[in-house]
């Protein structure tokens, strides 16, 4: 892998590895059998995270070291208890999303993982090229939770997409995510909106009516998901598609609802009223997938439902 071919991923590996040369294996191990193609979607995904990051890089990396440390963490307790640390949104608000200084680098941390988590960036790659082909010409996109808005700005750029919208909860989230498009260059070409997913406020309809809808890694954090998505539900047009990334035994700080196997999620995605089109499992980094179930390691579910 050339510095020419893949600069910005390479920019991101070396200031990794100059700041925390111990973490040099766990970087190849991640990035180890993609492709060509593959690893050009994931020069794609640096770009837009050392975009973010600016001048900050480095802090950002510090922060990414500072999670990888607070996952570890919540791992030992996953594996001494066999449950997750918190369990109701209260729980996480008051210890997580309420703690500014805690947020601002649990926030700075996770970006960068986008990248050098081998789950995180193999839901990059499932979203571009299992998920967007599947809309109409032009789409109609939602994202639920758009975060640091990576999967929202690929969807937004698409020379398919009609309308791109994302909803969140928190108006804070909604600042950032703004803020995120604006540094990409789509400043005004996303609608953004304050909605709980649970109780939203547009009824459902023609109008508010999506080919394609995008949750990911946002039902881990919901007291009740299913509910989640038997809301979203109702908001997909006719032969629309829903992509659901979630992880299983993924313990973090702010995460309270665990889900075990796969066989879970299938559940909670058919009694919401759902058909499971597809489904595909991403072990975490330096875990086959049949390790990571013996063992019960993080694994990503990537689901297209209809």
């Amino acid at each position: 892998m050339g510095a020419t071919s893949h600069p910005q991923l390479d920019r991101l590996q070396e200031v990794v590895t100059a700041l925390w040369p111990d973490h040099a294996r766990f970087l190849r191990n991640s990035l180890a059998g993609y492709g060509a193609e593959d690893l050009a979607a994931i020069e794609d995904l640096a770009r837009r995270v050392c975009a973010l990051a600016g001048e900050d890089l480095d802090t950002f990396v510090r922060s990414y070291r500072w999670l990888c440390g607070e996952m570890n963490k919540e791992a030992l307790h996953f594996k001494r208890r066999g449950e997750y640390r918190l369990s109701t949104f209260a729980e996480a608000n008051a210890q997580v999303y309420s703690n500014g200084a805690f947020m601002r680098r649990y926030m700075e941390g996770l970006l960068v993982s986008q990248v050098l988590w081998r789950n995180h960036s193999a839901a990059f790659l499932y979203f571009r090229q299992a998920f967007l082909p599947r809309l109409p010409q032009p789409f109609r996109y939602l994202e639920i939770g758009p975060g640091h808005g990576l999967f929202l700005s690929v969807a937004a750029e698409h020379p398919a997409c009609g309308l791109a919208e994302a909803w969140d909860v928190s108006e804070e989230s909604l600042r950032q995510t703004a803020a995120a498009l604006a540094t990409v260059g789509l400043h005004g070409r996303v609608r953004l909106e304050l909605q709980d997913i649970h109780a939203p406020t547009r009824p459902p309809g023609p109008a508010a009516a999506y080919d394609g809808i995008a949750i990911c890694e946002v039902l881990e954090h919901l007291e009740r998901p299913r509910e989640a998505l038997q809301s979203l539900r109702r908001f997909l047009a006719p032969g629309g598609t829903l992509f659901i990334n979630v992880p299983i035994n993924s313990p973090a700080p702010d995460h309270i609802y665990l889900l075990r196997d796969e066989a879970e999620v299938r559940e909670m995605v058919t009694r919401a009223g759902l058909e499971v089109v597809d489904l595909q499992l991403a072990p975490m980094t330096g875990y086959s997938l049949a390790e990571a179930q013996r063992q019960k390691a993080t694994v990503n579910c990537f689901v297209l439902a209809r």
